[in-house]
């Protein structure tokens, strides 16, 4: 039962709590005990389907208390309306303990069922608008920058702020701040700048409407930026009551755990079977373990840019695709083979005169303009994805990677509300991903809010523009938006960086982006053009792929900085085996070095740690103490890797450096009193740094070289034996 505090309440309400946000009636502003205001000047329009915009105005206010999914809360409802009062718009702050939950219930009551009709326009039909951010030191804002990707945003004038701005995070003097819009089961929430502050846009995409209810947003407030936008992420998704997880609770599927080549940047929509047995021909030679591969656009059977059939295109699998998905598992040690195909079947979606669908025509839909796609229910639309991929099965087809995810807004707007459309076309989806192909699908092409919200179950899910390996300069922008993208597109997925080149004017940066990515390596150059020395510092010999712990992040030294645009380094933080892995590139756009510091500050859970600090390419490492960082310089076209590792004892492993994440490959490490037991995945060459030089190295019980590096560097060469390695350095 709701308490009521008081019907009306005029004047300032203080926070009781610790942390706790609050809503002040004053000045209609938010704030948080001990940080003062943090948004002020609250202002409600909205927007008709005939296009006018009607300002509202503020009436009154009320505040009660109750208990729910998120545990204890005072809502502060704000009421608004035009002169009439036909038109009202209530806004309710859930305030909690570290964040705050906005929702917006707005209605229109036309005085009769006959004549004009007022309606909330779909883009933007409700209107939220505030006067200012209070102590805006710098910010990183991702905005949907075209309709398929989004990218960052770095300018602290909120009047610039782009449009179709889906995160926002901005640092204060004392702490960060961060406003995650929500895309809900019917309303989508957008940030963007006017000429007066900051706008938050709620849209349905769907006409007629004259109510929305809509959870529209979470402002939340934390120290650690990186468990911040976690946390809302999870409390979003709670209070929403979604079938959709957050990406700890998922499983990462075990076939991207793998090697793999992808034919689109070799073949483009070319590709044919005698060119993929050439290629899986070519890497078997090359004894590179590329253990699963990926047919890319072009394989179908189309007609006018159409999806005409199930079945291959005969003229380039003229035996049919299971044949050619034979070859590659059964004569080139390729395990798994997937196939690309768009969210509505094709890029125009399926012929409306083909035989394809008239057998399908109860699971397909047809728009105004006459496109034929998968139907827009759940289980109607399974029904088309289930036969696909059940032929898909029949034919060796392992997983899917599935493009043109955020058409889906383009092809119902109108129709269907932004969340409800979504909802429908990922469950469709991912049931049928789950019956036949594991769950094991990557979604491409669909970073707007309504596809990243709304799929259920799966895993992974690009996070940037293509990779474009011609583009001069295209490493810098991709590097950039796969970087910070991740910052909150990670908590929902692990990222696909998508493929690259191993022989490219930024083959080496690449293969360093990927090793840092926690998602999956796979390349796609042309026959003949594979470079296997920039694929083995990120794999094992079994072609598993040697992945870190998490999603990274940009350090926090550049977080919400322009690395593009500051003569800084873009660092990427991630972890493995309890150590930190940092990965230091070039992006600026312009001539000259970059300068910025490496430090155990990089790494949260290692800020108070003493580490020894291993820079792969170098081979150099030094030691700092609690707090300390030491400078770094990078030149255009350079990058690092560094590897921070707490001290362990008398010996700390820094694993095979002949990996770029050397700390990978160790298992297990027994540390007794005359000797440091290191177990490898592997073989190869072992570094280790000691406090003193060992009396002796021994593996599997033999004596073995010591080799003296300097700093106290040791490397042993354990390529003599196969499998999994047991070493024993004994202490002096």
């Amino acid at each position: 039962m709701i308490k009521r505090l008081a019907n009306i309440r005029q004047g300032a309400r203080v926070a009781k709590e610790k942390g706790m946000f609050t809503y002040i009636s004053d000045n209609q502003s938010i704030a948080v005990e001990g940080l003062g205001q943090v948004m002020n000047g609250f202002h409600v329009s909205v927007r008709l389907d005939s296009h006018a915009v009607e300002k509202l105005s503020y009436k009154t206010f009320l505040t009660t208390e109750d208990t729910g999914k998120l545990g204890p809360y005072t809502d502060h409802t704000c009421f608004y309306g035009n002169e009439d009062d036909t038109i009202n718009v209530r806004l309710v702050f859930r305030c909690q303990e570290n964040s705050v939950l906005v929702y917006v219930h707005g209605e229109i009551r036309n005085p009769s069922d006959f004549g004009s009709q007022k309606s909330f326009a779909p883009s933007g039909g409700i209107l939220v608008s505030m006067d200012s951010l209070e102590d805006v030191q710098s910010l990183l804002a991702n905005y949907q920058h075209k309709d398929w990707w989004t990218r960052p945003h770095f300018d602290p004038d909120l009047t610039r702020l782009p449009e179709r701005t889906q995160s926002l995070l901005w640092k204060t003097s004392h702490t960060y701040c961060h406003l995650l819009p929500v895309c809900g089961p019917v309303f989508r929430t957008d940030l963007g700048g006017t000429e007066e502050g900051l706008s938050i846009r709620v849209s349905s995409h769907q006409g007629g409407l004259v109510r929305t209810d809509a959870f529209a947003f979470i402002l939340g407030t934390g120290r650690n930026p990186y468990q911040l936008i976690q946390d809302q992420v999870h409390r979003a998704l709670k209070e929403l009551d979604y079938s959709t997880l957050p990406r700890t609770d998922k499983t990462y599927p075990e076939i991207l755990d793998y090697l793999g080549w992808c034919s689109w940047d070799a073949f483009y929509q070319q590709v044919n079977e005698e060119g993929l047995l050439a290629k899986a021909a070519e890497l078997k030679e090359k004894e590179l373990p590329v253990r699963w591969f990926m047919i890319d656009d072009g394989w179908s059977k189309t007609t006018d840019n159409k999806l005409a059939a199930f079945e291959a295109e005969l003229a380039k699998f003229p035996k049919g695709l299971a044949n050619a998905v034979r070859e590659l598992k059964e004569n080139y040690g390729v395990n798994w083979v997937g196939v690309w195909h768009t969210i509505m079947g094709y890029w125009g979606g399926i012929h409306p005169d083909s035989p394809l669908a008239r057998e399908y025509a109860d699971y397909l839909w047809t728009t105004s303009k006459g496109h034929r796609i998968p139907f827009p229910d759940a289980g109607r639309g399974f029904g088309f994805w289930n036969a696909w991929h059940n032929f898909l099965r029949l034919q060796g087809i392992d997983f899917v990677k599935v493009d043109s995810q955020s058409a889906v807004g383009n092809y119902l707007k109108y129709y269907h509300s932004a969340g409800r459309g979504a909802a429908a076309a990922h469950q469709a989806l991912e049931a049928s991903v789950a019956l036949h192909f594991n769950k094991t699908v990557i979604n491409c092409m669909g970073m707007s809010a309504e596809n990243i919200w709304h799929r259920p179950q799966s895993a992974v899910s690009r996070s940037s523009d293509d990779f474009v390996p011609r583009e001069a300069e295209g490493f810098q922008e991709h590097a950039l938006q796969n970087g910070y993208n991740s910052y909150f597109h990670g908590p929902f997925y692990w990222g696909d960086w998508d493929m690259f080149w191993t022989i490219n004017h930024d083959d080496v940066q690449n293969a360093v982006l990927r090793a840092v990515s926690g998602g999956p390596v796979y390349f796609s150059d042309a026959v003949g053009r594979t470079d296997p020395a920039k694929v083995w510092p990120l794999i094992y010999k079994n072609g598993r792929i040697i992945r870190c712990e998490e999603t990274p992040n940009p350090t926090e030294d550049c977080l919400t900085l322009d690395p593009a645009r500051t003569a800084v380094p873009l660092k990427l933080w991630n972890t493995c085996q309890g150590a930190g892995v940092v990965a230091a590139f070039h992006v600026l756009l312009s001539e000259g070095a970059v300068t910025g510091t490496i430090g155990g500050k990089d790494i949260p859970h290692l800020a108070e740690r003493e580490c020894l600090v291993y820079e792969h390419f170098s081979g150099s490492t030094f030691l700092l103490q609690p707090g300390e960082s030491r400078e770094i310089t990078l030149e255009k076209g350079q990058c690092a890797l560094y590897l921070l590792l707490p001290l362990t004892g008398p010996v700390t492993p820094i694993g095979l450096t002949e990996k770029y994440v050397s700390i990978d490959a160790v298992r297990e490490v027994r540390t007794g009193d005359r000797s440091t037991f290191v177990f490898l995945k592997e073989a190869g060459p072992f570094t280790f740094q000691a406090e003193s030089k060992p009396q002796e190295v021994l593996v599997f019980g033999t004596p073995v070289e010591i080799q003296e590096k300097g700093d106290g560097l040791y490397t042993v060469h354990t390529g003599a034996w196969e499998g999994e390695v047991a070493v024993e350095i004994i202490h002096s």
